[in-house]
């Protein structure tokens, strides 16, 4: 009789973390977007740059500026009309990344992971920049993939020694959370909670999740 009352307790645990991942899972797609969008940001717009890249840099804001002001298209063809004329340009990257986000925020799943995957190929591009990508495109297509299938690509990421290790975690205990196995989610959000390495919110949302789903048994 108490294997019963287990199972139950087990299953009322995990539809309430299920029931929390949906009500932050909105949040911890943008903390992606933000991730690739942030990171790489910080870094391209802190590099010297000549005439020519300031020119980029006026063009890249005006499509943000469009953006802010609701106008998705008129963004989309800013930043895609940069990406031609910057090239391997900084901001014809940053351009890339953003026209990217702006499909997986449109709920254009498949055009957003394509994008990602093509900067992720792209040998020109530097390995942390090309690592963002992957990781973008793990959080488009995380919906469609099997966990095994989402955490083959994510491999790399998921080293110990990895910085982006904590959100590519995240994004695969979501995927088996969501398929009902438990047990693999309840390692990787315990991984994400125990290292003191995982971003702020990141960890707050595994340790959150890990109290709702308990303890294995």
């Amino acid at each position: 009789m108490s294997d019963i009352f287990r199972e139950v307790d087990e299953d009322l645990r995990t539809e309430r973390a299920q029931q929390l991942w949906q009500r932050h899972g909105k949040l911890a797609v943008g903390v992606a977007v933000l991730v690739v969008l942030g990171v790489a940001g910080y870094t391209l717009w802190q590099q010297r740059v000549t005439e020519s890249r300031m020119s980029a840099g006026s063009h890249y804001a005006e499509a943000e500026n469009e953006l802010a002001r609701g106008n998705k298209d008129q963004a989309a063809a800013g930043w895609g009309l940069l990406v031609q004329e910057a090239k391997g340009d900084g901001y014809g990257l940053l351009a890339r990344l953003r026209l990217a986000a702006l499909a997986a925020e449109k709920g254009e799943a498949t055009a957003a992971a394509g994008q990602y995957k093509a900067i992720a190929a792209d040998t020109a591009v530097a390995q942390e920049y090309r690592d963002l990508a992957t990781l973008g495109a793990a959080q488009a297509e995380a919906a469609t993939l099997t966990p095994e299938a989402l955490e083959t690509a994510l491999k790399p990421l998921l080293a110990d020694n990895h910085p982006l290790r904590a959100q590519a975690r995240e994004i695969l205990a979501a995927a088996f959370l969501k398929a009902g196995k438990t047990d693999q989610a309840r390692t990787l959000l315990a991984a994400i909670s125990d290292d003191p390495g995982s971003p702020t919110g990141v960890r707050a949302r595994a340790t959150e999740l890990l109290a709702a789903l308990g303890k294995a048994g």
